[in-house]
């Protein structure tokens, strides 16, 4: 049974029932890129992950596949792609893709909420030294070499120059 998706202009593909597992339906996965005539480049283009990614799920190369959430979103996209039911595909390799955590409600900060009573940073004099020495050297050069006019150069400083 197929019918053409509004959004990609694709046919989607419904997988049947006796599916059930991931090794079924990324073989029934393959079978269905493979008779749109897409190669693993066609695919990679379309999702935008690697065709050796792409390969490695159909052959179910786990070990060159990532984890989380980078898996749940190769698996979905792909799977979108040919018209495959994502949620099948990604419950089927729930233990393939782990626990994904994340999000902003689990997000942790290393900044507390409470008030801050250090502002300044100890290591910034240093930088502003290092500054302050990088342009009197910039400015003592472009004197020296007469880039400066001379009516710009204080007296005292133009003494010691000549």
């Amino acid at each position: 049974m197929s019918e053409v998706d509004s959004v990609t202009g694709l046919r989607r593909e419904s997988v049947p029932a006796d599916l059930r597992d991931a090794s079924n339906m990324l073989v029934a996965m393959r079978a269905i890129r493979v008779a749109r005539g897409w190669s693993h480049d066609d695919v990679a283009v379309r999702i935008k992950y690697p065709a050796k990614l792409i390969d490695a799920l159909e052959s179910e190369r786990w070990d060159d596949l990532p984890r989380g959430v980078a898996l749940r979103s190769l698996s979905r996209n792909y799977a979108r792609l040919l018209g495959v039911d994502p949620q099948a595909l990604e419950s089927q390799l729930g233990d393939k893709i782990g626990t994904v955590q994340g999000g902003i409600a689990n997000h942790t900060s290393t900044r507390t909420l409470g008030p801050q009573h250090e502002h300044v940073q100890h290591g910034s004099l240093g930088w502003i030294i290092l500054i302050l020495a990088v342009v009197s050297v910039a400015l003592g050069v472009a004197v020296w070499q007469g880039l400066v006019p001379s009516s710009w150069v204080p007296a005292w400083l133009g003494e010691m120059i000549k």
